[in-house]
């Protein structure tokens, strides 16, 4: 009989599929029930065994035409294969992963059911029992058993032989009674085997693909870190899948909070996503080049990218990460060429942290960075902006106390000045009209010795609009370009009122007395002291108190009062004191010239010369 003659005619005994079964399910059942091994069948009828186990289309074809079976439902349960370890399963996809053709898993009751029914060539296999994340039967609630290889993959295709090898196992199973219960994931996964892709985000997905992001975002949500997913116990496997599909169901979004309470959840000082995200990053860093994930990819490279540390160039799931949007104190210290410590210090100024805050901060951004190095370089410290206004640093203070120069400090007792206020300074001299030809002017340093007014004085004033007519010589750079009228005063200089705690400078000035006598009198006793933390340098200094100063007044006059009261200088007047006996006050080994005032009273010609003065 030729092949033709064999395709148009049919067989005489055949068997009705199960809903799902495969074509070689099928083959092997029609064997049974002829008598016969399903190779030898097929060699008689013109089919070759080993292609219909692996679900060539034409061989479904002639094998419809033998048995008046439906082609379309022949195709429909045939794991074709559309690539290298990819399947066609039902009306999904799913690679070797989770599909398996020559596992033999079986429902027990299934198969108790159908032999007591139709005898030894009831024993059949659906398709959806070799999806390996599928454990059990949603009919009879039991779960699969998987019985052991045969010797070679064609004879394991014969579902037929083997279950009548394994009855025993079989039978003792279906006794076992049904303990399985089915979960949303799989009710998941039949549904796109039945039915097809549901109109999700998750569509794309292959079966092994969904498995595999559903198991591993479960694991990490339930801190597991699924060291070996092939040897999972199932039971968490069913959990795991739970979990991760309750979270991808939802959408990107759904993604992005799930990844939002990892990162808070991690109790590491400096978070890293791979450490965060656990098995479910180590599947998508080897799956990220799958076309079919790129959308998970999408959410996951775009979280990571705005709450994770980046360093410039670096990939992330094999992509490049465009702007990096966080990076660590290190990454920063390399590019900005500042310590980290320092660049904290500028973070907790610019935005206005604790000091606990910036000490506990781990990453930062570039727009922080940014503002942080802006900041930073518009500020000079104290040497540098007296080189560059050509003064000396304690008149560079004495312009921060008079306000005409803005300063900052942060984290130390340093100040700076801001790079802004001295260039106005800078810019309002070389505004100034060069200097005439004609006309009285000096130097300000020589204008200020002559006259015995303070550079920061006169500046202020300037700067105030209390004097003018300045102008611009080229002979020397900063503020000592500038050239002042000689007709120009000020007034008087500033006498320190004793309403506060003065320095031993001010002091001296004040009691018109040697800074030297000052000190004398305060280790004597005569005048008390107390310290004071400077704040450019984290020194205490000296102070002598107001009290002691007015007591001292009540009790004492200095040469330099009684001269300055008297109009003479005051080495005459000191001879005249010291002709007439007048005691000073003695400080150890030192004689103070301080007078009491009722041993200047007790010389009446003294005093009438002092009081006619």
């Amino acid at each position: 009989m030729s092949d033709v003659e064999k395709h148009e005619r049919q067989l005489g005994l055949t068997v009705t599929p199960f809903p799902g079964e495969t074509p070689a399910s099928i083959v092997s059942r029609i064997a049974a029930r002829n008598g016969i091994a399903p190779r030898d069948l097929c060699s008689d009828l013109g089919l070759r065994w080993p292609f219909l186990c692996t679900g060539y289309p034409e061989q479904l074809s002639c094998l419809a035409d033998l048995t008046g079976l439906n082609l379309a439902r022949l195709e429909r349960w045939n794991p074709e294969k559309i690539g290298i370890g990819r399947y066609r399963v039902g009306r999904t996809r799913s690679s070797t992963g989770v599909f398996r053709r020559t596992a033999t898993r079986v429902c027990p009751a299934c198969i108790e059911k159908a032999l007591e029914r139709d005898g030894r060539h009831g024993a059949h296999q659906l398709l959806e029992w070799s999806v390996m994340c599928l454990h059990g039967c949603e009919h009879h609630k039991m779960p699969l058993v998987e019985l052991p290889r045969a010797a070679t993959s064609h004879e394991t295709y014969d579902v037929v032989a083997q279950i009548a090898r394994h009855s025993d196992v079989v039978k003792k199973a279906a006794d076992a009674g049904p303990i399985y219960a089915p979960t949303a994931f799989e009710a998941y996964v039949r549904r796109r085997i039945n039915h097809g892709p549901q109109a999700d985000w998750l569509n794309e997905l292959e079966l092994s693909q969904l498995h595999g992001a559903c198991l591993s975002l479960g694991a990490a949500i339930c801190g597991s870190t699924l060291s070996s997913p092939a040897n999972v116990d199932p039971d968490l496997e069913r959990e795991f899948c739970v979990e991760g599909l309750r979270v991808l169901a939802d959408g990107p979004d759904g993604l992005t909070v799930c990844m939002e309470g990892l990162k808070s959840r991690s109790g590491a000082r400096r978070p890293y996503i791979s450490t965060d995200l656990g098995a479910f990053y180590v599947w998508l860093r080897a799956a990220h080049g799958d076309a079919e994930v790129q959308s998970i990819i999408d959410s996951v490279h775009s979280f990571a990218v705005r709450n994770y540390t980046m360093k410039p160039k670096k990939r992330v799931l094999g992509r490049l990460v465009p702007d990096v949007q966080r990076m660590s104190f290190e990454t920063a210290r390399e590019q900005s060429g500042l310590s980290v410590g320092f660049l904290k210090r500028l973070v907790r100024h610019v935005d206005n942290l604790s000091k606990a805050q910036s000490a506990a901060l781990t990453e930062t951004t570039p727009d922080q960075l940014s503002r942080a190095i802006d900041f930073w370089g518009g500020l000079r410290n104290l040497k540098y902006t007296a080189v560059a206004l050509n003064v000396r640093p304690a008149q560079v203070k004495g312009l921060i106390e008079k306000g005409i120069l803005r300063s900052t400090r942060f984290g130390t007792a340093l100040r700076y000045v801001f790079a802004e206020d001295v260039g106005r300074l800078l810019a309002d001299t070389a505004a100034l009209p060069e200097l005439p030809d004609v006309g009285a002017f000096l130097p300000l340093r020589d204008h200020c010795r002559n006259h015995r007014i303070g550079l920061v004085r006169l500046i202020t004033h300037w700067q105030e609009g209390k004097v003018g007519g300045f102008a611009r010589g080229t002979g020397a750079i900063g503020l000592q370009a500038i050239h002042v009228p000689q007709d120009v005063d000020v007034g008087a200089r500033d006498t320190p009122i004793a309403t506060r705690d003065l320095t031993p400078l001010e002091a001296a000035a004040y009691l018109k007395i040697g800074v030297g006598a000052i000190r004398a009198l305060r280790d004597a006793g005569y005048l008390d002291h107390t310290k004071l933390l400077n704040v450019d340098t984290n020194h205490r200094h000296s102070l002598i108190t107001k009290s002691s100063i007015r007591e001292f007044e009540a009790r004492f006059l200095t040469l330099g009062q009684l001269a300055a009261s008297a109009r003479v200088a005051p080495i005459h007047l000191a001879r005249q004191l010291d002709s007439h006996g007048v005691p000073t006050v003695i400080c150890g080994r030192r004689h103070v010239r301080a007078y009491e005032r009722s041993k200047i009273s007790e010389h009446e010609l003294v005093a009438r010369r002092i009081s006619d003065g």
